[in-house]
């Protein structure tokens, strides 16, 4: 049976390890993530990034091996914010939803993303040669007023070979798992019903003002 401590405060690791047992291996998952090829969506989108999402820490003891502490923090980071500058025409980032009033006049809407699930195995039989990760985030977006427009679960996988260090591995295939989920919310986002639906009212508000002002 495996112990999860799902995500705790990187303050806490120590702690954590500790309860865990002396043994822990531990991974910083670094990365640069290519900024999408894509044509923006026409909206001002605030991104609410909470604490969670910039310190998370997932810490797992798997059976017959150590304890594992995988930071996935700054990555995320990395991983959405440039993402989030090529989809949309304007961001800016925001404390909370709803957002200040004063702020809600030059905001189409606000996007929170969260990593709801993380998942990885680590072979130990001789025959096994790769590790996998799994990873699932939400994205919830938000009208600047608070009223849920959508959630969306956004899935990725990675795979990588075991070599070297086991802790190196899980990076790669942290990495992929990364990357595919960065290419889902780039391609698929706009697609999704609720989305859509919301776009095309945003442009035919746009379309409105743009008449009464003409």
């Amino acid at each position: 049976m495996r112990a999860v401590f799902r995500t705790v405060c990187r303050s806490t690791l120590t702690a954590t390890a500790a309860l865990l047992g002396a043994c822990v291996s531990s991974v910083v998952v670094d990365a640069r993530f290519p900024a999408p090829l894509i044509e923006p969506l026409p909206v001002r989108m605030g991104i609410l990034y909470d604490e969670e999402l910039k310190n998370f820490v997932h810490v797992e003891a798997l059976p017959q091996q150590s304890a594992w502490t995988i930071d996935l923090g700054d990555a995320n980071l990395a991983l959405l914010s440039p993402l989030f500058e090529r989809m949309f025409a304007e961001t800016r980032t925001v404390d909370a939803v709803p957002v200040a009033p004063a702020l809600r006049d030059t905001l189409d809407g606000v996007i929170r993303p969260r990593l709801e699930k993380f998942e990885f195995d680590v072979p130990i039989g001789e025959r096994d040669e790769f590790v996998e990760v799994w990873m699932q985030y939400q994205l919830t977006l938000y009208n600047p007023d608070g009223s849920v427009v959508t959630e969306w679960p956004v899935s990725g996988y990675g795979k990588a070979e075991l070599t070297g260090r086991r802790e190196d591995s899980v990076r790669r295939a942290a990495v992929i798992a990364m990357r595919e989920v960065g290419a889902a919310i780039s391609t698929k986002f706009a697609e999704q019903p609720d989305v859509s639906y919301w776009l095309r009212e945003r442009q035919d508000e746009a379309a409105l003002s743009a008449d009464l002002g003409s």
